[in-house]
């Protein structure tokens, strides 16, 4: 049987392929957003639409929010809309309050009211403090006695949500699944931090491209296909098979460098042009303390998901490729 799942954030990069899988795999969705996809992500969506509705609205909006859910009468909730400026968040810790762990908190309570059957929250390894071990799992430690979240005011609204997620289960019996995303790309990211996005457009499109600083910076970049799958599986995975509640949607291989990214690009477009130096911009600062190695075999063994991607060589090709086939239709 069909799911009519409420896909909150469907607009964004990892909210409109959440949303393309599950119209693949027969099931309903209701996008509920500030606004519609951008261009290339509506070039994206555009023919899984048919099964797609739209309703503008906010996490923060307790009227819009629910209004939305009684005229659709979702089953299913997956949450993740979330400014992701960590800098900015840093700066105006408030809005990290308001958006991420006050809003969670109004989805919540929806579910609560409206039966929804499983949640889904989008939270981050930006939760994570300095990694303490490797493989990293879900029970490493987020608050220790002499630091919290490596995010900063993002991190810790990402715990806060996590933790009334568990709230809402001891008191109200609530069925929820944590995912904890790391380093998405595909397309069609705009986040300028990660860089892979940048190269990857600024290859394709033929133009030079020059980093202050990254050359460095270790990440387990993971394809949005596979963070997708992850999320879908999370929705679906029945009950009696999770031991746990949260899980990290990584690939679990070894951590790969911006520079060598930019080399891997360069190898499927030899005409590109990509200058990194190296050292930390302030934003990176931030990110390197809660980077490594996941421990991906509960995805395997509770959600019975595979990563697809887990070779970035694969990963970048299929970017690539896809973007050149955007462009190509704009011409």
């Amino acid at each position: 049987m069909a799911d009519k799942i409420l896909v909150i954030g469907g607009s964004g990069f990892i909210g409109t392929h959440v949303s393309r899988q599950l119209v693949e795999r027969g099931d309903h969705v209701i996008n509920y957003d500030l606004r519609p996809w951008g261009p290339q992500l509506d070039w994206l969506i555009t023919p899984y639409k048919g099964s797609i509705a739209f309703e503008q609205g906010s996490v923060e909006s307790w009227p819009q929010l629910i209004a939305a859910i009684k005229k659709h009468k979702p089953n299913k909730i997956a949450h993740l809309a979330a400014p992701i400026d960590l800098l900015g968040l840093n700066r105006n810790p408030k809005m990290a309050f308001d958006v991420i762990a006050a809003g969670t908190i109004n989805v919540l309570e929806a579910c609560r009211l409206s039966d929804i059957e499983r949640f889904v929250f989008f939270s981050s390894i930006g939760v994570l403090p300095t990694i303490q071990y490797q493989p990293i799992d879900a029970n490493h430690p987020v608050l220790m006695a002499d630091q919290g979240p490596g995010s900063g005011a993002y991190g810790s609204a990402k715990v806060a949500g996590e933790a009334f997620c568990w709230a809402y289960r001891g008191s109200y019996g609530l069925d929820f699944v944590i995912i904890r995303p790391s380093a998405a790309y595909g397309f069609h990211t705009t986040n300028p931090t990660i860089f892979i996005n940048t190269m990857v457009d600024a290859a394709v499109r033929g133009q030079p491209l020059h980093f202050e600083s990254g050359r460095e910076f270790p990440r387990d970049y993971t394809h949005v296909h596979d963070i997708a799958g992850i999320t879908v599986a999370a929705l679906n995975a029945p009950s009696d098979r999770l031991r746990h509640r949260v899980f990290y949607a990584a690939t679990g291989r070894e951590l790969v460098t911006a520079g060598q990214v930019a080399e891997i690009v360069k190898s499927f477009i030899p005409s590109a042009v990509i200058e990194m130096a190296g050292g930390l911009s302030e934003q990176d600062k931030l990110g390197i303390k809660f980077r490594g190695v996941h421990d991906m075999k509960p995805v395997e063994e509770q959600l019975g998901y595979t990563v697809r991607f887990g070779d970035i060589r694969e990963g970048i090709r299929e970017y690539i490729e896809t973007t050149r086939r955007y462009y190509e239709s704009t011409k």
